[in-house]
C-alpha cells in the first residue's frame, strides 16, 4: 500500500524545518484552457495551454523564537519576497518544492500570514502563498 501517515510530513525552507507545523496543503495543479472554436464548428473545441500550480498553504503553533523558519516566511510576507527553497515533505525523503532546475522563477510567492491565540490553547500561525513556475516531486 502506498498511504502515507501524516505524522511524517513537514515542511522546511531548504534543510531547516518550520516549527510547530502541523499540516500542509497544496491545492492542486490546473490548466488552462483555451476555446479554438471557429465559425462553422457545431461544438465548442479546446486545447490546453499553461499549467497553475496553485495555492500552498500551511499552519501550526507560533513560535517567534523560530529564526529559520517562520521568521523567514513572514519576513517573505511583509518585505514581497519570493521563496525557491520550500519543500513540503509527504515522507521522510519525498517532498514537494519549486523546480527551480526547470525555471529559475520557480518558488512561492507568500500572500498571508496570520498569527491568533486562545485562552486555553497554544498560539497559532498561518501561511498561504502563490505557486510560480513549475514544482516537482523529489
Amino acid at each position: 500500500m502506498g498511504f502515507k501517515p501524516g505524522n511524517v510530513a513537514k515542511v522546511t525552507l531548504a534543510t531547516a524545518t518550520v516549527a510547530g507545523m502541523v499540516d500542509w496543503k497544496m491545492d492542486g495543479v490546473s490548466v488552462d484552457l483555451l476555446d479554438t472554436t471557429a465559425f462553422g464548428d457545431t461544438a465548442k473545441k479546446f486545447m490546453t495551454g499553461l499549467l497553475d500550480y496553485g495555492t500552498v498553504s500551511f499552519n501550526g503553533h507560533y513560535d517567534p523564537a523560530d529564526t529559520t523558519g517562520q521568521g523567514i516566511l513572514v519576513s517573505a510576507n511583509l518585505n514581497n519576497s519570493k521563496i525557491a527553497n520550500v519543500r513540503l515533505y509527504v515522507d521522510s525523503t519525498s517532498y514537494w518544492t519549486p523546480n527551480v532546475t526547470a525555471d529559475t522563477a520557480a518558488g512561492l510567492l507568500m500572500q498571508t500570514f496570520s498569527i491568533g491565540q486562545s485562552v486555553n490553547g497554544l498560539g497559532t500561525i498561518q501561511f498561504s502563498g502563490k505557486c510560480t513556475g513549475p514544482w516537482v516531486l523529489v
